[in-house]
């Protein structure tokens, strides 16, 4: 289902910047929520928004949720509160926001390689006990087999829950999104240094970024009005001071596409 959003639009230039002396490498940060720089959005603005606990994730297929392994490192199927919910603008407004959907979660695959400490594979799948209901607050996210023209754009979007700084003091309830400006491989390993792999996309600033989440959410291009996931939310630098040196890292979901289709039962095929 094809949705246009082109209020949200995203024009920019590239900031993908060469950056000669590269910095220490900070630590990462993969547990915490927060959007930096960012701005409410409303119910229908990112219909494939999933909101799973303590994490993000996007609806592929209509009972098929795609997030981070390390969202389900230790997550337990079946448990209190395993629910996936869309349709959600405020996270405290479940149960009486018109539009709501809320699934029960019945299996979470986290890829077979899935590094804890690299954090390399960081993707999983999650399947709901029945199909979410198609609308124009719910909806499916494509993702294109490649992507290399797509990234050109040089700007993507990020959108979830949480704090809006590092720390998780500043803590908000409706849903938020900002605009990340995405960095070249290259730059992004120099600064990162044997953090990051050619399956893995960085972007960010020092005003606009994400902080390990809302871990597992999407990072999506708008192209033509459509919207079209490339990036997982993966890892971020812990401290909030170092996210102008140190972009957000993403699971580049092109690289993906034959797990995605496997482990969907073949419902899923990127475009």
């Amino acid at each position: 289902m094809r949705f246009t959003l082109c209020f949200l639009a995203i024009a920019g230039v590239s900031l993908a910047a060469k950056q000669p002396n590269a910095p220490p490498v900070p630590s990462v940060d993969v547990a915490s929520q927060f959007i930096l720089g960012g701005h409410q959005a409303f119910q229908g603005n990112f219909p494939y928004y999933v909101k799973i606990p303590a994490c993000g994730g996007s609806l592929i297929t209509p009972k098929h949720v795609l997030t981070a392994a390390h969202c389900i490192k230790d997550y337990t199927v079946g448990g209190p509160g395993s629910n996936a919910v869309m349709g959600l603008e405020n996270r405290n407004k479940i149960w009486d926001t018109e539009g709501v959907q809320i699934r029960k979660i019945i299996k979470a695959t986290s890829h077979k390689d899935y590094n804890n400490i690299s954090k390399i594979d960081d993707i999983a799948i999650i399947e709901v006990d029945k199909p979410f209901d198609l609308n124009e607050n719910v909806q499916l996210i494509r993702i294109k087999a490649e992507d290399t023209e797509l990234q050109k754009l040089h700007w993507a979007v990020a959108v979830g829950f949480g704090a809006t700084n590092a720390e998780g003091t500043e803590q908000v309830d409706e849903l938020e999104y900002t605009d990340i400006p995405l960095i070249s491989y290259d730059d992004c390993k120099k600064v990162w240094k044997y953090k990051i792999w050619y399956k893995q996309i960085c972007g960010g600033s020092a005003t606009s970024g994400v902080g390990g989440g809302d871990s597992g959410g999407p990072l999506a291009i708008n192209d033509d009005c459509e919207y079209f996931q490339i990036g997982v939310v993966s890892f971020s630098a812990k401290d909030e001071a170092d996210q102008g040196k140190f972009p957000a890292v993403y699971t580049r979901t092109s690289e993906y596409c034959i797990w995605m289709n496997k482990n969907t039962d073949g419902e899923f095929n990127c475009v």
